[in-house]
């Protein structure tokens, strides 16, 4: 079904069917909700690799020779591997990603085709270009409601949040009320838009057929629940402050932050917009952008995997602080992908990266190479094997330069 969905939309883009066309078609698609499911760690790949850089390592005549290959493979070695067999580029991913993330809102989107087709995603970019992320709808002159409700931060919680058309901010404080202004605009008299508890669960409650937006500016307790969840249609996500278990947050045409978040597993998507994430610390993260820059600072995350299409990608980091071991999986399509990394004598890197039609220019200094070539890039700092930190890096870029300094 989410071919059909995908199918339907690249029409839009191709200018085969209007906005109110694809309203219909897809709302004569019957599908259920997407399932809210926490994040997991990288899946396993599928059986298509590009070259393992492992086994072909003895068959180029390359500058220094292989370390380490007579040491048994602990599971982090193994992780990296499943990852760095899969590293060819996934158009095809990150458009059926995009699709879905708008079609796990089928009547929603349905609603926003037909009556803001400004905010339609246009036509994918050429190689190298950005295109502008769709602004959100103004709130400006909607009714105001202000919301408190007391939060029972003992046990298991959830708190779960949607926007459409305007603005999504959450800021988690010291406290224990979730505060929260709603500015919103109806479609009828009836409509009703409501903070609801049932059991351990905490959200908002309205039908997005029966409103014009919805935005919400909410302060909520920083540390009392346990899985996290906010997302937005045509709306700016912000998200601050806030430590859970399980977080997860999606956004489909707009710009999306996040900032000082903590988590076990986070799970993060936008499409047709710019991406910024900054001071997140977890044990697993998945970070998916389309059609903008993804921007990234500080990600002190133990499993990455992070990707984005249509748009350039840079990472910075100043240090790797609360992990022994990291393994990275960046990825890029039709941008540049710019790492800056930090060099000390506690820290180790192993690096295998692929720049499809392009080139990889490597600055990291006290590093032996086992594949140096103008796309394929593989090397250990000398001391990875004693290195007190581990960071393991598969990455891929294609049209565009990849830069690890």
């Amino acid at each position: 079904m989410n071919n059909e969905k995908l199918m339907i939309l690249k029409m839009l883009e191709n200018g085969q069917i209007n906005a109110a066309e694809a309203a219909n078609l897809l709302q004569s698609i019957e599908s259920p909700s997407r399932a809210a499911a926490p994040p997991t760690l990288p899946p396993t790949p599928k059986s298509h690799p590009t070259p393992r850089m492992d086994s072909d390592t003895s068959r180029h005549g390359n500058n220094g020779s292989r370390s380490g290959g007579g040491h048994g493979l602990d599971d982090l070695t193994r992780k990296f591997e499943s990852f760095a067999r899969d590293m060819a580029p996934k158009a095809q991913k990150f458009a059926e990603s995009a699709a879905g993330v708008i079609s796990g809102a089928a009547d929603k989107v349905s609603k926003a085709l037909s009556e803001a087709g400004s905010s339609v995603p246009s036509a994918a970019p050429q190689a190298g270009h950005t295109p502008r992320p769709a602004a959100p709808a103004s709130t400006t002159g909607g009714t105001e409601q202000h919301i408190e409700m007391l939060v029972d931060s003992s046990g298991y919680n959830e708190l779960s949040l949607s926007g459409l058309n305007g603005e999504v901010r959450v800021k988690g404080y010291n406290g224990d009320k979730i505060t929260a202004k709603l500015t919103y605009r109806k479609k009828n008299s009836r409509a009703a838009i409501e903070m609801m508890k049932l059991g351990n669960k905490y959200f908002l409650k309205y039908e997005p057929d029966d409103f014009q937006s919805v935005s919400i500016d909410a302060y909520v307790p920083e540390r009392a629940f346990s899985v996290f969840k906010a997302d937005g249609l045509n709306c700016t996500v912000d998200c601050s402050s806030l430590a859970a278990g399980e977080m997860q947050i999606i956004n489909a045409n707009g710009n999306t932050r996040l900032s000082a978040l903590a988590a076990t597993n986070l799970t993060a998507e936008g499409t047709n917009g710019n991406f910024i994430i900054s001071n997140v610390n977890a044990a697993s993260a998945t970070v998916e952008n389309m059609n903008g820059n993804l921007e990234t600072h500080e990600l002190d995350i133990a499993n990455l995997k992070l990707t984005n299409y249509n748009g350039p990608l840079s990472i910075i980091m100043s240090g790797f602080n609360r992990h022994a071991s990291y393994i990275w999986n960046v990825e890029t399509g039709n941008a540049k992908l710019n790492m800056n990394l930090p060099t000390m004598p506690t820290l180790g890197y192993h690096i295998k990266a692929h720049a499809a039609m392009s080139e990889i220019r490597l600055g990291l200094t006290g590093l032996q190479f086992l594949i140096n070539e103008s796309s394929l890039v593989e090397a250990r700092s000398i001391h990875f094997d004693t290195a007190a930190k581990q960071v393991k890096l598969a990455v891929e870029t294609s049209n565009a330069p990849l830069t690890i300094n």
